[in-house]
């Protein structure tokens, strides 16, 4: 219904504008520039289909000031400010495609491969960089059923976590509601208190003092097991910034790539007389 509204409000708009070209498809003249329906539609695309004639109109009489400025500018500004401002226009363009074009170079070879050395080397090189702002923890996570009937042997074995403690749990893990093992993953502070509402200021507390803690709702027994954790100020373990590692792999290697082409090009250039530096 919105959608039908609006298409008759852009429909209004073009019948009851008063143009001498409707037949090329022109919404409105300045001089000798239009404005074409087509280009029109093209910048309503910027609004959604809520947005009134007031917005069509808005399109419009900002397309004419800007064209009866650009016009003034022409008449009024100096040789010298016009072939200035013509010259960095050129310069921007030129350094949009050339940049584009070793952009596509480069992706088109660079090697996306991680390399385990260089990601430790960097990680090693930086570790004042990768100081943590808040605690991380590793943890498992077992959500019982309330009529569960081995609550106790779980949660002591939980509270363990010893290998054949992880094989036990694992083996029953079909007959609890949720459960995650996954105590290779950091992760910090505030998504565990996100991931588990539960916890209040007091109980979070508890967790980090005794790597344990349990609650009980109405829907099950919530067993949680810190198994790792990082304080805040400390160095921030490898595995809770691969990520970011891995980014910057990437970006010197992109930077590497791009001197060596660099290079490259102005060697052939050289070689094949395409270019003479006096």
């Amino acid at each position: 219904m919105i959608k039908r509204l609006w298409i008759l409000l852009i429909f209004s708009f073009f019948s009851n504008c008063e143009m001498n070209n409707d037949e090329e498809g022109n919404v409105a003249r300045f001089e000798d520039s239009y404005l074409s329906k087509n280009d029109f539609l093209k910048l309503m695309k910027d609004y959604s289909e809520e947005d009134s004639l007031v917005k069509a109109n808005y399109i419009v009489n900002n397309w004419a000031i800007n064209q009866i400025l650009l016009q003034r500018a022409r008449l009024n500004l100096s040789d010298d400010k016009l072939n200035s401002i013509k010259s960095l226009v050129e310069q921007y363009r030129d350094g949009l495609l050339s940049d584009s074009y070793l952009e596509a170079l480069v992706n088109s070879s660079i090697n996306l491969e991680l390399d385990t050395l260089e990601i430790k080397t960097l990680f090693s090189d930086n570790k004042k960089l990768f100081l943590l702002n808040q605690d991380i923890f590793k943890l498992v996570f077992i959500e019982l059923p309330l009529d569960f009937s081995d609550t106790y042997d779980v949660r002591r074995r939980l509270k363990r976590y010893k290998e054949n403690d992880k094989k036990f749990l694992d083996s029953i893990s079909y007959r609890y509601n949720r459960y995650s093992f996954d105590s290779k993953l950091w992760i910090s502070e505030k998504k565990l208190l996100n991931d588990f509402p539960f916890l209040t200021s007091y109980s979070f507390r508890s967790l980090k003092n005794y790597n344990f803690y349990q609650f009980k709702d109405s829907l099950g027994l919530y067993l949680i097991k810190i198994v790792d954790s990082a304080k805040k100020g400390e160095i921030s373990p490898i595995e809770y910034v691969a990520p970011t590692l891995e980014y910057m792999s990437l970006n010197k290697r992109k930077k590497e790539l791009m001197l060596t082409i660099k290079s490259d090009i102005l060697k052939d250039a050289l070689l094949y007389n395409k270019l003479e530096i006096y």
